[in-house]
């Protein structure tokens, strides 16, 4: 199972922010390591900017991305996928607002 944590409030363009990734065993919810985690993200206009990033391990089961809201104003979208060595693949996504800061 994938966690994703991170401030669901505006982000104002030229803005960093951590997306923080938790994985999970979802037979007993102790943390573990799948053989990737990849971040990928698109733009208002549905143009990709991020494509499938390694992010980086912390420890165990926890990962972090930090992102900057690039200068597009708009809706942003994007998922983090997680590959377990059998082959699956668990996505969850994740979208924010963009804007000029005031």
């Amino acid at each position: 199972m994938i966690n994703l944590d991170y401030t669901f409030a505006d982000k104002y363009i030229g803005a960093s922010f951590r997306i923080n990734i938790d994985v999970t065993n979802p037979d007993n919810g102790n943390p573990t390591d799948p053989t990737s985690v990849t971040i990928s993200s698109v733009n208002p206009d549905g143009t990709l900017f991020i494509d499938d990033v390694t992010v980086t391990r912390d420890a165990e089961g926890d990962y972090h991305y930090d992102y900057t809201v690039p200068s597009i104003e708009g809706a942003y979208k994007g998922h983090t996928e997680c590959t377990s060595s059998g082959g699956l693949i668990t996505v969850k996504t994740f979208g924010f607002w963009a804007e000029a800061s005031i």
